[in-house]
Order: structure tokens, then sequence, then C-alpha cells
């Protein structure tokens, strides 16, 4: 019984090891980074995002900021509700879960213009 419990141990610590290694990064809008301008939806077109990816947010931090959002909040770009929000100019977040995640500027004149991202993670 207790052998099979360290199997167990060794199998999970194996595995917390080696899936990291597969994680991607990504930096949002390539070299345009986060900023006015890009078509976020365009540049997540294709990519196929996965649990411990990490996106990295670059951008000037007294212009814009990022800030994770349910999916009302992404639609109206209201960034008073907020899950996280940072604003110095180098944000990572790493893709903890499967399913959907939205991303604004909580500058409502900015995401309206297009400065917010969706995307699913598998």
């Amino acid at each position: 019984m207790a052998s099979s419990g360290i199997k167990l141990v060794c199998i999970f610590f194996i595995l917390s090891i080696v899936v990291p290694c597969f994680a991607k990064e990504y930096v949002v809008g390539g070299r345009k980074g986060w900023s006015p301008g890009v078509d976020y939806h365009h540049w997540a077109y294709g990519k196929s995002f996965r649990v411990g990816d990490v996106l990295r947010f670059i951008y000037h931090p007294k212009l814009t900021d990022v800030a994770s959002v349910d999916i009302s909040s992404y639609a109206l770009c209201d960034g008073v509700t907020t899950y996280t929000k940072d604003n110095s100019g180098r944000t990572s977040i790493t893709l903890a879960n499967s399913g959907a995640y939205y991303f604004i500027s909580t500058n409502e004149t900015r995401c309206s213009s297009g400065l917010k991202l969706e995307l699913h993670v598998i």
C-alpha cells in the first residue's frame, strides 16, 4: 500500500518537472507589444495557448496598463471590476487553467480602440 503512494508521489514530481518544460512564452503583440494599433485578435489567431504558457505584456507604464477581467468587463471595456491589474510596463501572466481569458487596458479610450485581448487556453 505504501509502495503505491510512493509511486504516485514520484509520478507527480516527475510531471511537475517535465510539463513546464513544454510551456511557451508569448510576447503579446509581438514586436509592437501591448500598444494601440495592434490587432490582437489577428495576433492570437492560430496560436494554441496551453496551461502553463506565459504571456508577457510589454508597454509604456505611464500610458496604459493591463488588467485581467471577466467577459462582461471585456465587452464593455469596464476597467473598474478586474481580477488583476498591473502598470509596471512588463507584466507576466501564467495561464494556469484551461478556458477563456480576457485582458484589457483600463484606459477606456485605449480599450475601445482595440487594446484588449481574448484568448482560449486548452
